[in-house]
């Protein structure tokens, strides 16, 4: 079993950050195990006990990135919300 943290980007420049989500898929269909639901036009996710549904055609990228067991390190990193505006003010911008 490994572990995923997802980050669905949409063409509004919001992101939606699954963390740490565990599959034994390969890393190119791990974002299916994020998913409540997948159809051919919407995504359903739960971030933090809230129902998210992001319309597909909109989606401009799914970016996949292998953690290490969070149970193992301990860590306490919930699902987020992020913006393009949020991330280059992180970036200094």
């Amino acid at each position: 079993m490994k572990y995923y943290d997802i980050t669905f980007h949409e063409l509004s420049g919001r992101a939606v950050i699954k963390r740490a989500i565990p599959s034994e898929k390969e890393p190119f269909e791990a974002w299916e195990d994020a998913c409540v639901k997948v159809t051919a036009e919407q995504l359903f996710l739960m971030v933090n006990e809230t129902n998210v549904i992001l319309e597909r055609k909109f989606v401009t990228r799914t970016d996949v990135e292998e953690v290490k067991d969070p149970i193992d390190t301990n860590q306490k990193r919930k699902d987020e919300f992020t913006t393009i505006v949020n991330t280059l003010s992180n970036m200094g911008f």
